[in-house]
């Protein structure tokens, strides 16, 4: 399974839509919060870098505290979510069968619906 990689964006000097242009250009935007971040999908390879786009900074691991503090409360939310989605999930029923010892089946169809 390819590690799917993602950088968070920040416009920190210069014009959002023209930067929005250029991201796009560049690979898939996966979500904005404008008019400062984004989202951005990065080749899998790990070593391939987030291209140098000016005016922005990238983020892929984490945002330091001292850029996170400067942000305002809605783009710490999102900040947040976007940290929340990167860890990894627990699914302990995940590729098991339906049947699998442990696990109940799903239910029937009613009969009775139309």
């Amino acid at each position: 399974m390819d590690e799917k990689r993602e950088a968070l964006v920040l416009v920190e000097d210069g014009d959002w839509e023209t930067v929005i242009v250029a991201l796009r250009a560049l690979g898939p935007v996966t979500q904005l919060l404008p008019p400062r971040l984004a989202l951005v999908a990065l080749p899998a390879d790990p070593r391939m870098q987030a291209p140098e786009l000016p005016g922005t900074a990238w983020y892929e691991d984490d945002l330091p505290q001292r850029v996170y503090d400067r942000l305002s409360e809605q783009e710490q939310l999102f900040v947040n979510a976007w940290k929340v989605r990167r860890t990894p999930k627990q699914r302990p029923g995940n590729h098991l069968t339906w049947d699998a010892p442990g696990r109940i089946p799903p239910d029937w169809p009613r009969s009775d619906r139309p």
